[in-house]
């Protein structure tokens, strides 16, 4: 399997199935800004719910190609074993991402755990073998990776910004990039304002 992450919000996500696993997914999808259609003869009541919030698409119907042929990725979450085989080969023929948690190899992808703090996402995968340890991983590394992430990281984010613009020589580049990773400016907000200010009298915006 190769990590890689994807720019998937404006692309068409496909659920299929409409049950508390699919409810899963659209939640966890909606977590990053992404509105999944999701199509199934019985829909789940969060699911509708959901929906009415803008946040679904709901196609209350058996699942047909013509659904998922301009898909970006597939998610299969039927409890039809017949439907999933079906739609995962022809989807994998089309070049399609399909996704089938609890039978892998139907699918060409899998969603890892993630622990998300604003712009930082870690993920965790054990490739299948076992989700549950991945979950436990990422339930772990929640401890260590705390709220604090959230800010700090947009800290780094404008400070890398900034840099990229004004600031000319690599090796002052470098310098400024690496002091920004310094512990103090995760645990110190005030820290941080002194470094912008340094930075920004020494580099000043043209």
């Amino acid at each position: 399997m190769f990590p890689i992450m994807v720019d998937a919000a404006d692309q068409k996500i496909a659920i299929v199935g409409g049950g508390p696993i699919a409810l899963h997914k659209v939640e966890n999808l909606n977590r990053f800004g992404i509105v999944p259609d999701v199509i199934a003869p019985d829909i789940h009541p969060a699911i509708w719910a959901l929906a009415e919030r803008g946040l679904a698409v709901v196609h209350q119907k058996p699942v047909e190609w013509a659904d998922l042929a301009d898909a970006f990725i597939i998610m299969l979450v039927t409890d039809n074993p017949d439907v999933n085989r079906t739609m995962a080969e022809r989807a994998r023929a089309q070049q399609k991402i399909v996704v089938h948690a609890e039978q892998t190899d139907l699918g060409n992808a899998q969603i890892p755990a993630v622990l998300k703090r604003g712009r930082l996402l870690i993920s965790v995968s054990t490739s299948g073998a076992s989700p549950s340890l991945s979950t436990h991983i990422r339930n772990r590394l929640e401890e260590e990776f705390d709220e604090r992430y959230e800010e700090y990281v947009d800290f780094l984010f404008e400070a890398r910004q900034y840099i990229k613009k004004h600031v000319q020589e690599r090796p002052e580049r470098r310098h400024w990039l690496k002091k920004a990773v310094e512990a103090r400016y995760l645990d110190y907000p005030d820290e941080r304002e002194h470094y912008m200010a340094d930075l920004y009298s020494r580099y000043p915006a043209l």
